[in-house]
Order: structure tokens, then C-alpha cells, then sequence
């Protein structure tokens, strides 16, 4: 119960903090509000990572933390998934 929290509430409370404090930059570190709103919706770890990451360029190492995002991102649907 505590990972379904974290994974699901806590990402996404994250985004909106940096949204609400920074909108220019989440608009431009992303590419636009559609976007955003996508990956608070639907990937929001990967959508922070990304956001953090990609102003700096995507490095190698940039895309791990990506591919990680996206990992946890998965890994909370199957957390649902089993508790059903």
C-alpha cells in the first residue's frame, strides 16, 4: 500500500510543485502543455526525469535515469495488477 503511495501520489505531486513553480521551464523542458499532462497522467516519474534531464542534453547517463523513470512508471501499474 505504502509503494502504490509513493509511486503513484508522489511523482505526480513533484510535477506539479515544479510546474507551479517554474512554468516556463516545465513547457520547455517537455515540449509543450498536451505533453505534460500526458506524462502526469499516465508516466510521471519519466516525465520528471526527463524534465530535469533534458535541458542539460540526454547523455548516456541521462538515458538510464530515463529508462529507469519509465521502469518505476511500469513497475506501479503491475503493483495494481497484483492486488486486484
Amino acid at each position: 500500500m505504502i509503494m502504490t503511495f509513493i509511486g503513484a501520489v508522489v511523482p505526480r505531486l513533484l510535477l506539479l510543485v515544479g510546474w507551479s513553480n517554474d512554468q516556463a521551464y516545465w513547457q520547455n523542458a517537455v515540449g509543450g502543455p498536451i505533453w505534460l499532462l500526458f506524462g502526469f497522467l499516465f508516466f510521471p516519474c519519466t516525465t520528471l526525469v526527463y524534465g530535469l534531464a533534458s535541458i542539460n542534453g540526454m547523455s548516456l547517463l541521462n538515458w538510464i535515469f530515463l529508462l529507469m523513470g519509465l521502469l518505476i512508471d511500469l513497475s506501479t501499474w503491475g503493483i495494481g495488477a497484483l492486488s486486484a
